[in-house]
């Protein structure tokens, strides 16, 4: 099969043959049409991380996939050839034309969306849901500081907040402000010309934090007692959270399906939309990656902010 592959770390994207994957009984064997670029794409293959994120090389990127069900182990009952399915894979391997994914990660393609959006939404989705509910904990009525609000991810935890029926503070540029203000955010704090711990009058009950270094640092102090502090991006200080009597952690996205087929659902009604930037094909992956690194700029301990919105995804199909 046809593949885009890293053969070292730091090295070049190689678009070339590749094995074709085989499944086991709980497995599905998916014909890829669509993935998305991400900037953990960017982390493994450069080695950077490698004592944390390790990959086995030669290694095939691309943790979320819209595609075709081509053939399942013999567990699987709740799929068949011919189902359009999308999902994430922890360990990557979309950059290709066939994926090999446990079948309990994936849920069904909602109707209403191209297989390229479909591709842009399991990872920032399933990681907003998962940041918000299930480690934030928010709910109805209580208020939640989002930062990197413009983002992949902030943009799907401003939708979902914002339909639990939360109050939705963002940080961002305030050239997004019109955008997060039409996706549900009540207030925006442009990061660049205010600090949000000194406009802000009310403490919150989350803060959901996809920036890290400083602005992490400074989420405390705006932190009610007993409330969450969430990152996405670097672990999170216990001596803090003790001193100011809140909870706090860092997160990891777990695939699920089931998680995965709620998110469906609130696509297909129209509760969220996805936000698709460029389409490549999957042979210039190389180009799309250093389009994502020239639309992110640093914002310390290694965090990043994007300077716009939007997924960068790749065509598969070929």
């Amino acid at each position: 099969m046809k593949a885009v592959r890293v053969l070292e770390y730091g090295g070049q994207l190689v678009f070339d043959e590749a094995p074709a994957p085989m499944i086991a009984g709980d497995e599905i064997l998916v014909k890829i049409k669509s993935t998305a670029v991400n900037y953990l794409d960017l982390v493994k293959a450069s080695g950077k991380a490698r004592q944390i994120l390790p990959i086995d090389l030669p290694w095939i990127p691309g943790h979320e996939f819209s595609g075709i069900v081509e053939q399942i182990g013999s567990d699987v009952a709740a799929w068949a050839p011919g189902d359009a399915v999308f999902g994430a894979n922890e360990t990557g391997g979309a950059y290709a034309e066939y994926l090999v994914v446990k079948a309990a990660v994936v849920a069904g393609k909602p109707s209403n969306l191209s297989f390229e959006e479909a591709a842009s939404v399991p990872v920032a989705a399933q990681t907003a849901w998962q940041g918000i509910f299930t480690h934030g904990h928010l709910e109805k009525g209580q208020t939640i500081l989002i930062h990197g609000g413009a983002g992949a991810v902030g943009a799907y935890a401003v939708q979902l907040a914002s339909h639990a029926g939360a109050t939705v503070i963002a940080t961002a540029s305030c050239d997004d402000e019109a955008y997060l203000n039409s996706i549900g955010a009540s207030r925006v704090i442009d990061y660049r010309e205010a600090q949000f711990e000194k406009v802000l009058r009310e403490k919150v009950d989350v803060v959901f934090d996809l920036i890290g270094g400083d602005t992490q640092k400074r989420s405390f102090l705006v932190l009610k007692e007993g409330g969450h502090l969430v990152a996405a991006t670097q672990p999170v200080s216990q001596e803090e959270t003790a001193r100011h009597r809140v909870s706090g952690a860092m997160m990891r996205l777990a695939p699920s399906g089931d998680g995965l087929g709620r998110i469906a659902r609130l696509l297909e009604e129209g509760t969220i939309r996805p936000d698709v930037a460029t389409v490549y094909p999957l042979q210039d992956a190389a180009q799309a990656w250093k389009d994502l690194a020239g639309n992110l700029s640093p914002s310390g301990a290694g965090a990043v902010r994007r300077r716009s919105h939007g997924k960068i995804v790749l065509r598969v199909a070929l």
